[in-house]
C-alpha cells in the first residue's frame, strides 16, 4: 500500500512540473518545437515586443511594421532613437562588405571611377610612389574613409561600402575602410559620392571625360525604341552637367577639359537617321520665376542652333565680336566713292544713309552688332576721304586766291 501510495505521489509531482512548465510561456533561441520548429513570435493578434537589459529596443507590430526604439511604427518602418549624452547620434547606416584582404593601389593619372580602383605607380603631377585607395580628395572632403561628423554629430542615414577596392584596414588607424555612396547629415545636407557634403546636396562625379555627374530630365514623348529584350525604352528630355569634357564633347564648341551643363529634348536624330537622344528642337531658359504678363522681368533663352535671346542689360567688361566683313575696301585705289550729291539725293528721298538700315527695320530686326560696326567703319573711312577731298579742294582754292591777289 505504502508503495503505491508513494508511486501515485511521484507522479503527481511529475505531472505537476509538467503542467507548471507547459503553463510558462518561454522562448527557446533555438526554436519552438511546438507549434512550428524553428519560429519565434506570436500566433495571437498581438504585437511583438524585444527587450534587453530591461529596456525596450524594439517591436513587430500584428501588421508587420517594424520599430526600433518605437513601439507603434508609424511606416513600415521606422527608427526613433534618443542617444544619452556622448553616445553616437547615427540614424541608420547601410553597409556593403566587399570581404576582400588584398591591397588596391590608386594611379593618379588613370580616371577616377566612383567604386573602383587601378593597381599601379603614381604618375604626373601628384607625387611619386603608390597610395592605397580610398582617397582623400582636394576639396576639403574626406570622401571615402573614417566616420564623418557635422559638428561632432553622427549621419542620420549612411550608404556605404566596406573594403572598398579590396582595402582591408586604413594603415594610419588601422579601421576598415569605407566608400561612401549616400549620405544625409543632421543640418540636411545630403552627398552623393561625397562623405562630407558641402550644400544641401553635394555630388562627387568621375572625372572620367564626357560622364555626367549628375542628369535630372523627363521622359521624351514620341519616340520608342524596343531594346534587345522588347522592353519600350525613352530618351529623356534633360538637363546634364559634365565636370570634364573632351574637345567637341557634346558640342563642337567644347575644348579640352571644358565643364559644361548641356539640354536636350530627347529627340535628335544621328547621321543614320536614328534617335540618339541629343537635341532637336529644345530651347533652354535660365531667367527668373515671373508672373505671367510681366515683361519688366528679362531672363535668357536659347535655341537648338544656339541663338541666344536676352531680356535685359547686358554688361561686360570686354566683348569680342566676330566679324565676317570689313571696310577697309574703301581705300583701295578703285574704289568708287559716292560724290555728295548722289549722297544727298538717296538722303532726301529714303531719309537714312545709303547701305544704313532704315529705322523702321532696326525697330523691327533688330542691330547685327557686328554687321553695324563694320557699316559704320565704312561710314567713318568714306568721311575721312571726303574731307581729304575737301582739304585738297580748300587748299587748292587759296593757291588760286594768293595768284590773283599778286
Amino acid at each position: 500500500m505504502r508503495k503505491n501510495i508513494k508511486k501515485l505521489s511521484v507522479m503527481m509531482l511529475v505531472l505537476g512540473m509538467s503542467l507548471t512548465a507547459n503553463a510558462q510561456t518561454t522562448w527557446d533561441l533555438g526554436g519552438n518545437s511546438n507549434p512550428t520548429p524553428n519560429e519565434i513570435g506570436t500566433s495571437s493578434p498581438t504585437d511583438f515586443k524585444f527587450i534587453t537589459d530591461g529596456q525596450f529596443r524594439m517591436s513587430l507590430t500584428q501588421q508587420g511594421r517594424l520599430g526600433l526604439g518605437i513601439d507603434q511604427p508609424r511606416a513600415w518602418q521606422e527608427i526613433n532613437y534618443c542617444p544619452p549624452p556622448g553616445q553616437s547620434e547615427s540614424g541608420l547606416i547601410v553597409t556593403l562588405n566587399k570581404c576582400f584582404s588584398d591591397q588596391v593601389l590608386f594611379d593618379f593619372s588613370m580616371d577616377d571611377v566612383i567604386g573602383t580602383g587601378t593597381v599601379g605607380p603614381i604618375t604626373g603631377n601628384e607625387g611619386s610612389g603608390t597610395f592605397k585607395a580610398p582617397l582623400s580628395f582636394l576639396t576639403g572632403n574626406i570622401t571615402n574613409f573614417g566616420f564623418p561628423t557635422f559638428n561632432n554629430k553622427s549621419p542620420l542615414f549612411w550608404v556605404r561600402q566596406e573594403h572598398p577596392n579590396g582595402v582591408a584596414v586604413n594603415s594610419n588607424s588601422g579601421q576598415p575602410e569605407y566608400e561612401t555612396n549616400f549620405i544625409v547629415m543632421p543640418d540636411g545636407s545630403c552627398g552623393i559620392n561625397i562623405a562630407a557634403p558641402r550644400a544641401s546636396l553635394d555630388v562627387r562625379g568621375s572625372n572620367r571625360y564626357n560622364y555626367p555627374a549628375a542628369i535630372i530630365g523627363a521622359r521624351a514623348f514620341g519616340y520608342q525604341p524596343q531594346n534587345g529584350q522588347g522592353l519600350t525604352q525613352y530618351h529623356t528630355q534633360q538637363v546634364q552637367f559634365i565636370p570634364r569634357l573632351k574637345a567637341n564633347g557634346y558640342n563642337q564648341i567644347t575644348q579640352q577639359g571644358d565643364q559644361g551643363m548641356f539640354f536636350t529634348d530627347g529627340k535628335g536624330v544621328t547621321a543614320m537617321n536614328e534617335k540618339d537622344g541629343s537635341n532637336l528642337n529644345g530651347s533652354f531658359v535660365l531667367a527668373p520665376w515671373a508672373s505671367q504678363g510681366n515683361s519688366d522681368i528679362g531672363g535668357m533663352r536659347m535655341d537648338a542652333m544656339g541663338n541666344t535671346e536676352f531680356h535685359g542689360t547686358l554688361r561686360a567688361i570686354k566683348m569680342n565680336v566676330d566679324a565676317k566683313w570689313w571696310s577697309d575696301f574703301v581705300f583701295a585705289d578703285d574704289y568708287k566713292l559716292p560724290s555728295l550729291a548722289e549722297v544727298e539725293a538717296f538722303i532726301a528721298i529714303n531719309k537714312h544713309l545709303p547701305n544704313v538700315p532704315s529705322e523702321a527695320e532696326v525697330l523691327e530686326n533688330g542691330i547685327d552688332v557686328a554687321n553695324m560696326q563694320a557699316i559704320q567703319q565704312q561710314k567713318i573711312e568714306e568721311l575721312t576721304l571726303y574731307i581729304i577731298q575737301l582739304k585738297k579742294e580748300m587748299e587748292k582754292m587759296k593757291a588760286d586766291m594768293q595768284i590773283l591777289k599778286q
